[in-house]
């Protein structure tokens, strides 16, 4: 502890303008962030103290509310609850019944080996360190941590080609890497780093031609932080890509999926209780002067997190099977890109410009005068003073009432001009994201090159970033238009193929939902079949609308759809909607037996699976916060059906690349979004590709239900 201060009763009301009875008042009037008390919205601690120097105590000033100011007295009445709640969490009771013997809680009789292991799970990691310091321990009396354990072996600098012969790796039955490069995704390559753990190369690639350089690099397979980086240079340098034996920053995500795309000096803080400078920013000199020692973190870590996946032999089949094979291809694909017609996007922003100023006119002729539409404040000015819309239901924050998309719908009823808003900022985000920023991403050769990421998802999906590609609306002209600037080379074909209706089929197999297993395996209608089960219909009896109504809950309902939901997405009554599901939940009782034991299974073992083994912690499970609760509730259900397509579909493209590289080395895999892949390939060839993808997606894995992909074939990917 540092900068301790006593008070006395009298300095602390000499500071604090109150007496120290009071405190907890002032707790339960302005909350402490730090403590999770939420306090009363709208009253600070200057507020609370002028409340309580008047009034004494919360208990007075909620008897006397009426003398209070009435904009202070709005707040006091709205949070009153919320005050009375913040002062039994801010109490220290002080007359809990304590039935514990000092003496068995003796610090002598602790074990600080397992103290501080414990302080490192818990990543305090200042904690662990100063442990022995706290404990007054003798100078030896702890383990050495891992860091201080780093082997940093030999190094040496390979700057010319006579130096290459000096690389001793051809006995090598793995190989430890670390690159960079200037530009993205192996563009420009300045170092590659090889090591077999003993003695460290750090090869000056400018300085190296390609041909010298491929007879002496080992073929063995690759363990890093990053792998794809250092792949994407073997495919700039034109090199064969070696296998992938492990990447530490994939490892480290697999073990725990809340450990999201962290730096390898965090890994190495974190696991191994690294205290060096960061290993992130390095120039080209300082990768080559500390290269050794970032790959004795590299290693440090592939052997504890072997060791640790070793111990889940599920788990260590889906890094070999899974995890490992797709980064070669997720490699090749962020390094081809695909082609943006920049004319055509062009064109398409004049258009976009011209609707936006269109919608911004009808917007000030609504308004009678011209505003920032973006402004979050001047649109409420709009809103809910000149056009006096109602402001019953919106919510209302420090600034004013919200005009955030959930809340603006609440009003769309009102006025036309909510309709119209929403047009606009679609209109403008899309611009602002796509059409305005892709032209300037693209490389010299008109392609766009996105980053996959395998640590983003806790679901073990792949994320695209830098462009992201997977959010470019499906369903919307305007998507459509965006899709449609990405095209095949002259002379080539796009080609998609789509797992048709995948997380209902896959839910259907974790559900042992045997009856709607056969309705795919039949190749039934599945939302006309399922609204004549809930319906009791005939198939022929089954309208339009009742399909959709049951379209809407096959998707929706596993994922915590409510009633409300249904009725605002199906055009139906409440009551009607909740009738359906009531009656959904009769038809389909195996989907809703299994979520039931889903959400059992992550409150008994702390975690939900997918059917390959990837696990996602659940520890939001049993929080007293009813809506996180319940938000991890709804994620708990969702993983395992996510997460086993995710499995599925990094197989298939393990696969894909495989076929695409052995038999047809002239078609690239260029992008996977969502449920599908997109091939680009010659004319010619385009049906046979087709029908591989098909074969090839359809036929991954054996279950119990036919998987069905949907191939389509275009000149661009609007097309498709």
């Amino acid at each position: 502890l540092s900068n301790i201060e006593l008070y006395s009763p009298k300095s602390f009301e000499a500071k604090y303008g109150i007496r120290v009875d009071q405190f907890l008042d002032l707790k339960a009037l302005k909350g402490d962030s730090s403590d999770n008390i939420p306090g009363v919205p709208g009253i600070g601690e200057k507020g609370g103290v002028a409340l309580l120097q008047e009034f004494k105590s919360l208990d007075n000033i909620y008897a006397n509310i009426e003398l209070i100011k009435e904009a202070t007295r709005k707040k006091l009445i709205a949070g009153k609850d919320s005050a009375y709640m913040s002062q039994e969490l801010g109490r220290i009771w002080t007359d809990a019944p304590i039935k514990l013997d000092l003496k068995e809680v003796d610090g002598s009789k602790c074990e600080p080996v397992k103290i501080q292991k414990l302080l490192q799970d818990l990543e305090f990691r200042t904690l662990a360190r100063q442990l022995p310091e706290v404990m007054n321990l003798p100078e030896g009396a702890m383990p050495a941590s891992n860091a201080n354990q780093l082997v940093v072996g030999k190094h040496t600098y390979i700057d010319s080609v006579t130096k290459l012969s000096e690389i001793k790796l051809a006995d090598a039955q793995i190989v430890f890497v670390y690159s960079r490069s200037a530009g993205k995704h192996g563009r420009k390559p300045q170092v590659l780093t090889v090591s077999d753990g003993k003695h460290t190369y750090s090869i000056e690639l400018a300085a190296i031609s390609t041909s010298n350089l491929a007879e002496h690099l080992p073929d063995a397979p690759l363990v890093g932080y990053d792998v794809k980086s250092t792949l994407q240079i073997y495919e700039e340098l034109g090199l064969d890509m070696p296998q992938v034996a492990h990447d530490v920053l994939v490892g480290a995500f697999l073990l725990n999926s809340l450990r999201r795309e962290q730096t390898l000096t965090e890994l190495a803080q974190a696991d191994l209780g690294y205290e060096g400078s960061p290993f992130e920013n390095l120039d080209q000199e300082e990768v080559i002067t500390r290269s050794a020692e970032i790959i004795a973190v590299i290693k440090a870590l592939y052997e504890q997190q072997t060791t640790e996946l070793q111990k889940n032999k599920k788990l260590a089949k889906l890094a070999k099977d899974i995890e490992w094979p797709v980064i070669a291809p997720l490699a090749r694909m962020e390094y081809t890109g695909i082609k943006l017609d920049t004319k055509y996007l062009s064109k398409f922003a004049d258009e976009i410009n011209d609707m936006i100023s269109d919608y911004e006119q009808q917007i000030y002729g609504y308004a009678n005068k011209e505003f920032n539409i973006s402004s979050p404040t001047q649109l409420a000015s709009v809103l809910f003073e000149d056009l006096q819309l109602p402001t019953q239901g919106i919510k209302k924050g420090k600034t004013g009432y919200s005009t955030a998309a959930s809340e603006l719908d609440k009003l769309r009823a009102q006025h036309p001009i909510i309709d119209l808003i929403t047009l606009y900022r679609e209109v403008t985000k899309l611009k602002n994201t796509y059409v305005d920023t892709l032209p300037t991403q693209v490389d010299e050769h008109s392609r766009v090159h996105t980053t996959f990421g395998l640590t983003n998802a806790q679901s073990g999906r792949l994320n695209s970033s830098d462009p992201n590609l997977q959010n470019i609306p499906t369903r919307t002209d305007l998507g459509r238009h965006i899709r449609t600037a990405f095209v095949a080379d002259k002379g080539n074909k796009l080609v998609s193929a789509d797992y048709s209706q995948f997380e209902l089929r896959l839910a259907a197999v974790l559900a042992k939902d045997t009856e709607l297993i056969d309705m795919f395996n039949r190749g039934a209608d599945i939302h006309t079949a399922t609204a004549a089960q809930v319906y009791e219909r005939e198939i022929e009896d089954v309208t339009k609308q009742m399909r959709r109504a049951a379209k809407v809950v096959n998707f929706g309902i596993l994922y915590g759809m409510s009633p409300h939901g249904l009725s605002v997405a199906a055009g139906m009554t409440r009551e009607q909607a909740v009738n359906f599901i009531n009656r959904y939940k009769e038809v389909r009782a195996p989907l809703f037996a299994y979520t039931d034991s889903v959400k059992e299974k992550a409150k008994k073992d702390g975690y939900v699976d997918t059917l390959f083994g990837r696990r996602r912690p659940m520890p939001d499970i049993h929080s007293s916060n009813f809506m996180v609760r319940q938000g991890a509730e709804r994620a708990a259900i969702n993983m395992p059906i996510q997460g086993t397509e995710a499995d599925l579909m990094k197989m298939a493209m393990v696969k894909i690349d495989d076929i695409l590289r052995s038999q047809h080395n002239h078609c690239n895999m260029l992008l996977q979004i969502h449920d599908s892949v997109l091939v680009e390939c010659p004319e010619e060839v385009a049906d046979r590709i087709g029908a591989m993808l098909k074969e090839t997606m359809e036929n991954i894995y054996k279950l119990p239900v036919k998987l069905d992909v949907d191939i389509t074939i275009g000149d661009n990917w609007g097309e498709l």
